[in-house]
Formats: C-alpha cells, structure tokens, sequence
C-alpha cells in the first residue's frame, strides 16, 4: 500500500495498492490494514463511499496491484457554534487536532454552559480555515485540568484511536505537584477507585479508593522536590474519573490546589495543579509514532517558580 502524503484530505483517503495486497476484497484489506470498523463499513457502503479506480466498487470486488481505492467519508456537520477562544494547538494534520487545553476551560457544552467551551474555539478554529468537520474529542480532561487534548477529524480516525485507548496502546503523561516530599522515586499505584452511593445528588461526584471500585493503575516517577511539595510525572493505565487526583489523596500526598479533594489546605493556585504533559499514539492513517508534549500554562509555571524560591 501507497499513501502519498499530497494526495490525502481529512475527509478522503488515497491509496495505491501494492503487489502484496492483490487478490485482498476490499472489505480484508479495510480490516487488516486499519481495523475498519463494521459500523463504518456500512456507512461507507451505504453512502458509495468507496471508490476503485474512479468508480463505485462493493466491499467483495478483489485489488489488483496498481489500483487506486478512495475511501470519500462525508464530511458532518459540526453542531458547535463559534467562540474565538484561545488555545494553543500543539500538533494537526488530515486526521487530527492536538491542542493544549487552558486551565478553566469546559470540553463541550453543557446545558448550563452552552459557548464558552473548547468545542466552541475549535469551532471557530476550523472556520477561520475554510475547513469543514465534526469535533469529535479522543480524550476528556476536568475543566479545571489543562493540557493535551485530542480531536479527531473523521470517524475513521475517531474508530481507530479510540481502538488504540482500549488496547492501551495510546499513552498519556501527566505531570502534577503534589502536598509533601514524595518517596520512593517511582511506584506503582494498583488501588481500585469507587463512587460511593450515599453522595447527595447536588453534590459532585466524589471518588475514593474502595475494593468495590474499578481497577485503577497509575504509574509516578519524583521529578523534583521541594520543601513541602513534589512535582511528580504520572502515567496512567486506565482512565477512571478523577484517577490521579484520588490517587495521589490515598498515597497522603494530595494534589496542591485540589481543594475538593483536599479542603484545608494553602491556596497557591486557583485549581488542582494537574497538567496533561504528554501523549503517544500512532496516526490512523499512516501508522506512524506520534509523541506530543503541551507546556505548563503561567498558572503552573507561576507555582513551579514559587515552590523553587522556597528551601529544598
């Protein structure tokens, strides 16, 4: 298979096929090569959405070396209204959009909130560039948690790194400062995380680590310490709701700013000090590597620089 770069667009791909892929269906070659959904199969099918050599093919006619197979993905409309809300956008290409999430910024309307969003900027983004698709986000942050952010651009490359977060195959790095001088190094936290049934419904729903919970893994490595705080490198196996926050809560070390968590603590920041560092994955329709990194925002970087002022 040939992909040539110059020929691709969000919401069409271009293929040439090779010798190894004659005598394939279309329909094997879709599943081998990229784990094309069945749901989208029969979208693709039902809206001639795949084309042989310029024309319209079914799912069993078999590739022959040189053939030219387009996968055309109607381009949905995007249901967001637009907000010229600043982000900063870390990595984009036909498939995807990688932006650094502000602190204090919802993901997607609410029924309280319905334009101050991220849905919204990207919105007004993708219109400043002419451009035309459904926002579809990989991963979800907390409103007050900044940092990488993953927006799919077609439901080919939504399919397939969602697939990707299932397989755990895509990996998510955060780095966050916590309350007190984290030993060891580096560990392990296995602590299963439950939603206790007796929270009143007005209340947020709070986490705690219980043996009835969900099996929770978190990976920490010290990557500096202060006085009275560490900042501490997180990777996450599985992503339960608020997993890092309760976790470091359990290990006695909660995370600074996390007053809901933790409410008698100093205040240096405005939210849970918790950033989205990093993530890996690999683009949908090439297969490479991708490896993203978003910075702290000021607020972080004010606290780094107010821990480091202090004796370590």
């Amino acid at each position: 298979m040939i992909l040539l770069k110059e020929e691709q667009q969000h919401h069409q791909i271009k293929v040439h096929i090779e010798h190894k892929e004659s005598g394939e269906t279309i329909r094997q070659f879709l599943k081998r090569q990229w784990q094309v959904s069945g749901r989208l199969l029969t979208r693709l099918k039902k809206e001639t959405g795949v084309l042989l050599n310029g024309e319209w093919a079914p799912f069993h006619t078999r590739l022959n070396e040189g053939d030219c197979l387009v996968l055309e993905m109607e381009e949905e409309p995007c249901e967001f209204s637009p907000n010229p809300i600043n982000f900063g956008v870390v990595y984009e290409d036909e498939d995807l959009l990688v932006v650094n999430k502000p602190p204090g910024l919802l993901t997607h309307p609410t029924t309280r909130e319905r334009a101050d969003t991220l849905a919204n900027a990207v919105t007004h983004y993708m219109m400043q560039r002419n451009e035309t698709y459904k926002v579809r986000f990989v991963n979800r942050l907390d409103m007050d948690t900044s940092g990488v952010m993953i927006i799919a651009k077609n439901a080919f490359s939504h399919h397939h790194l969602m697939l990707q977060m299932q397989q755990d195959f895509m990996i998510k790095t955060y780095r966050v400062f916590v309350w007190g001088r984290m030993v060891p190094d580096e560990g392990t936290i296995d602590a299963p995380i439950y939603r206790p049934e007796n929270i009143p419904v007005e209340e947020p729903p709070r986490r705690v680590v219980d043996p009835r919970g969900k099996s929770a893994i978190s990976h920490y490595l010290v990557e500096q310490r202060y006085k009275e705080a560490s900042l501490v490198k997180v990777t996450i196996e599985t992503g339960r709701t608020h997993q890092i926050r309760v976790h470091m809560k359990h290990l006695g070390h909660p995370v600074i700013g996390d007053i809901f968590y933790e409410p008698s603590q100093p205040i240096l920041i405005d939210r849970q000090a918790l950033h989205a560092a990093e993530t890996e994955f690999r683009q949908p329709r090439f297969g490479t590597v991708l490896q993203h990194a978003a910075e702290f925002p000021d607020d972080m970087k004010q606290l780094e620089k107010l821990l480091e002022a202090g004796p370590k």
